[in-house]
C-alpha cells in the first residue's frame, strides 16, 4: 500500500515510519579577497618616468642634516657690555727674569757599594752596557745587579745646561726618579728627564744616589 508516492507507508502489514529529513546543504565559505597592493605615489603627468626623482617610502635613505652653528649671545637691548675688571686692560708690566738654575759643580753617581762615577762627560749605564749612537756619550758603567732587574743597556745619563738628565733606553724594568720624599716618577723611554736636586734613580730595583755638589 502506498501513499499516493513511490515510497510505501506500509511494510508486511506494518506501517513504514517516516523517512527522517534530509541533512541542511551546507553554506559555501566566503570567498577571501586578495589584499590590495600598497598605494605608492606615482609620478606627476608629463614626467619622464627613467627618472627616479621621487624615493620609495620602501627603501627610504637617512637625508643627511647640517647641524646649526650658533654665534655670540646677543648683547641685551643692543648696549655693548660694560667692561668688568678681570677683562679691563691692565698696565703692561715687564715679565720677571727667569733664573737660570744654578750649574752642577760635580754631578755624580753614587753606587750602593760606594763607587762614585762622575757624570760631567756622560754615562751609559747597564748591567753590560753598550755604545748607543747619536747620544754623544761614550763612557760606559757596568752596574752589578744581583735581582737581575737592571737591563744590559738600561739607560743615559748626562749633564746640560747646568742641569743632569736621564733617558731610558727602553729597559725592561723602568726608569724611575726618587724624589726626596720617596715619589716615584717614572721616565718614558727616549725622553730627556731633568733630575732636581736632591732626587735619586732607581734602574729596575738598583737605586743609586746623585750626588750634585
Amino acid at each position: 500500500m502506498t501513499n499516493g508516492s513511490e515510497v510505501p507507508d506500509q511494510w508486511n502489514g506494518n506501517p513504514v515510519p517516516p523517512r527522517p529529513p534530509l541533512p541542511a546543504t551546507p553554506s559555501p565559505e566566503p570567498q577571501v579577497s586578495p589584499e590590495p597592493p600598497k598605494f605608492k605615489i606615482g609620478m606627476p603627468p608629463g614626467m619622464d618616468l627613467s627618472l627616479d626623482t621621487v624615493p620609495s617610502s620602501d627603501n627610504a635613505a637617512p637625508v643627511p642634516v647640517a647641524k646649526p652653528e650658533f654665534g655670540p649671545a646677543p648683547t641685551p637691548f643692543g648696549r655693548p657690555p660694560l667692561p668688568t675688571p678681570s677683562t679691563a686692560a691692565a698696565p703692561a708690566t715687564a715679565p720677571a727674569p727667569v733664573t737660570p738654575p744654578a750649574p752642577a759643580a760635580n754631578p755624580r753617581l753614587v753606587l750602593p757599594d760606594g763607587t762614585v762615577l762622575p757624570l760631567l762627560q756622560g754615562l751609559i749605564v747597564g748591567r753590560d752596557p753598550q755604545h748607543q749612537d747619536g747620544y754623544g756619550v761614550s763612557a760606559l758603567a757596568p752596574l752589578h745587579d744581583i735581582e737581575r732587574s737592571v737591563s744590559k743597556t738600561h739607560a743615559v745619563l748626562g749633564v746640560s745646561e747646568g742641569r743632569v738628565w736621564i733617558i731610558d733606553l727602553n729597559s725592561t724594568n723602568g726608569t724611575f726618579v726618587v724624589s726626596p720624599n720617596g715619589t716615584l716618577t717614572p721616565c718614558p723611554p727616549e725622553v730627556a728627564t731633568p733630575l732636581e736636586p736632591g732626587a735619586d734613580i732607581r734602574f729596575g730595583e738598583y737605586r743609586v744616589r746623585v750626588a750634585l755638589d
